[in-house]
């Protein structure tokens, strides 16, 4: 299979950011003739919908309607949780006696009883005291920024914290530096320089325990010396390991022992919570109390519904318990089975072992070209490309849980790898 020299393969949405002209609508045309291009080449990625539940096989529809079907290992459902009926059932038992809408934000009095028990549950899981409930995890990450930093104070990030996470820091202060991808030296660099030059205001150091584009994640004890040395306060974006790795489902926080030294916790519902909404933890009340008045994403939105709030108590439940354990273990054993499947196929991926098994590609054209056969054969996964990644570094990501089985992840890396020797080089 040739790559063909077509226009709409070699560019990216990023080319489109910034249009010029007077005329919104006019300025527009240019990424809707993309995007048409793309969609009629079967290699737009973005805004596929499920037609059918979201089980590990499905039917999808991609931009332009076309159809595909086969095995789904694009679904954020690390512990198979999603059509799990106990969750089904709590969610509709919700709906039942409180309705599906929590008709206000909690300061404006829609806080609901249920959540309360939620946050008593996630301090006990946690062991942080303090939880703060947000409608998204998105808006958990940039809310807990906003709300604690201020103009005057630093900020030191991984380069590649999620989007959340940057904008919230550039929202807050414009003292923002960023230390090379899980590098400790340079973030102790700029770590020691951001308290140098501040010396009276508060440095705040922010990354995640697994990035999902590398499925990687930063040597957190070294990190939390550093920051104890300069007086920093560091902020972990858990959203992705968090119940879906370590003994108790801690993910790195616990593996790394280092839960008791993170000052600021930042949890998402959305990957193994089998529902939306995200989290704050924090170690005082006082900290607490200013996330709760100062960000935005939490005073001015709707309190999460009835619904959400019960399948997230369910899944915890299983999550604390020797089933969630067992769950965690599949789930590990089935992404080292389909790493090395990929491997005996001479396909590459990122990182350790985690939920994410992400394979590198490359060129973004190519990426996509793959992703298209991939479609085409039966295989529904993610296609991720700048600038959720970086520039030339495209890969494809496939998110395994449980209930996948050994046919499933022999078929996923049979049909990668003949999609990458239809491409060649």
């Amino acid at each position: 299979m040739k790559t063909p020299e077509s226009g709409h393969l070699h560019r990216t949405i990023s080319d489109f950011a910034s249009p010029v002209g007077t005329d919104v609508d006019a300025r527009s045309q240019a990424l809707d003739n993309w995007v048409g291009a793309a969609t009629r080449a079967e290699t737009f990625q973005f805004f596929r919908c499920n037609l059918v539940a979201a089980t590990t096989s499905t039917r999808v529809a991609g931009f332009n309607g076309t159809t595909y079907e086969g095995i789904n290992f694009a679904s954020q459902d690390y512990l198979g949780l999603v059509q799990d009926e106990r969750i089904r059932q709590a969610a509709i038992d919700a709906i039942c006696t409180l309705g599906t809408h929590s008709a206000g934000s909690e300061p404006m009095g829609g806080g609901l009883r249920i959540g309360k028990l939620l946050e008593q549950e996630l301090a006990e899981f946690t062991r942080f005291p303090n939880i703060v409930l947000f409608p998204t995890g998105w808006a958990a990450g940039y809310g807990a920024i906003k709300a604690l930093a201020r103009p005057d104070d630093r900020i030191v990030m991984d380069a590649l914290a999620h989007d959340c996470l940057q904008q919230g820091a550039r929202a807050s202060t414009p003292h923002v530096s960023y230390f090379a991808h899980n590098n400790i030296e340079s973030a102790a660099k700029r770590i020691a320089r951001a308290r140098a030059v501040s010396p009276k205001s508060a440095v705040f150091v922010v990354t995640e325990s697994l990035f999902s584009m590398d499925s990687d994640g930063p040597d957190l004890v070294r990190l939390i010396e550093v920051c104890r040395k300069h007086g920093a306060y560091l902020i972990v974006d858990a959203a992705h390991d968090l119940g879906a790795m370590g003994p108790r489902g801690l993910g790195a926080l616990e593996n790394q022992g280092a839960l008791s030294d993170i000052d600021c916790i930042i949890g998402s519902f959305s990957k193994t919570f089998a529902s939306m909404g995200g989290f704050v933890a924090t170690r005082s009340l006082g900290t607490e109390l200013y996330v709760r008045g100062f960000s935005g994403t939490y005073t001015f939105s709707n309190y999460l519904m009835p619904p959400q709030i019960a399948a997230v108590r369910e899944s915890l439940r299983i999550v604390r318990s020797p089933e969630g354990e067992r769950l965690r273990s599949q789930t590990m054993e089935n992404s080292l089975i389909l790493r090395e499947a990929l491997a005996n196929k001479a396909v590459d991926v990122y990182g350790p072992s985690s939920p994410m098994v992400i394979t590198r590609i490359g060129a973004e054209h190519r990426a996509r070209l793959v992703y298209r056969e991939c479609l085409r054969n039966g295989l529904i996964l993610n296609c991720i490309e700048y600038p959720a990644c970086r520039r030339g570094e495209a890969r494809l990501r496939l998110q395994v849980n449980p209930r996948h089985t050994p046919v499933h992840l022999a078929k996923a890396a049979e049909i990668i790898a003949i999609a990458l020797a239809r491409l060649g080089d």
